[in-house]
């Protein structure tokens, strides 16, 4: 008997790694919404609003994927920098109601629990060939000064990883998933560094980090069709050549 409840632990522990980071399969959505148009969030983080106005006060702060019932729409369309779109104001599972702005979500004319779950699916697939696409590569560690140091990152369009650290023979190898309200890579098996990473993005360049007081960890891509060691080595080179002509030329 205590050998079936160990085995039935074990396996609950390797179903709730196997799903970390995937999205909600099965979204709220308000009652009595049946048939009528609902507003899917788009964008992380975005702000539902007491009035249709930027400087409104904020009533709920709303993820990636949740879904809302659309009540009414503003009179016009309002300037926000370069977009230009309608207020929607519209009401969350839980009954709290205000205004959203309309670059935020995805209007669907039919809440149909099977339309909703299939625009979520195809909505995500296309989050995570995107994103996955723009991280592919080789990531090399770097410190606070931006030199390399000892961990190596291969990340895969396939959902795929490989872990390493500079000169190892073992490499640690895995599937990931992100978890796009937070902005991390979720990593379901072993790295040689500790902990998920986030990823950050300014200008066309993509960051991934771990900011934990525990294992301060930065990396940079280097290569964007990883095959072996020696690519690291090569960038290096080309940047301290690089920051010695800046610094002569200076």
């Amino acid at each position: 008997m205590k050998k079936v409840s160990i085995i039935i632990v074990f396996l609950l522990i390797i179903i709730h790694i196997s799903c970390g980071g995937k999205k909600s399969e099965i979204p709220a959505i308000p009652e009595n919404s049946e048939g009528k148009p609902v507003a899917v969030i788009i964008t992380p983080n975005t702000a539902m609003r007491i009035d249709p106005l930027i400087f409104s006060s904020r009533v709920a702060l709303l993820k990636k994927g949740e879904v809302a019932e659309v009540l009414e729409r503003s009179s016009e369309e309002k300037n926000i920098g370069n977009s230009k779109n309608y207020w929607y104001k519209v009401r969350l599972a839980n009954g709290v109601a205000g205004w959203i702005y309309g670059v935020n979500i995805t209007i669907l004319d039919d809440s149909n629990r099977g339309n909703v779950e299939s625009y979520l699916s195809q909505f995500w697939e296309k989050e995570t060939e995107e994103l996955g696409s723009a991280l592919h590569g080789k990531w090399w560690s770097v410190n606070r000064f931006n030199d390399f140091t000892n961990h190596c990152l291969e990340i895969y369009k396939d959902g795929k990883y490989r872990s390493y650290i500079k000169g190892a023979s073992k490499k640690l190898e895995g599937n990931y998933n992100f978890d796009f309200n937070n902005n991390q890579i979720i990593f379901l098996g072993e790295t040689s560094f500790t902990g998920n990473l986030s990823y950050v993005k300014r200008g066309e360049i993509y960051t991934l980090f771990n900011d934990s007081e525990k294992d301060e960890i930065k990396f940079k891509m280097i290569n964007t069709n990883p095959e072996s060691d020696d690519d690291v080595m090569k960038e290096d080179k080309q940047d301290e050549s690089e920051t010695k002509k800046q610094e002569n030329e200076g």
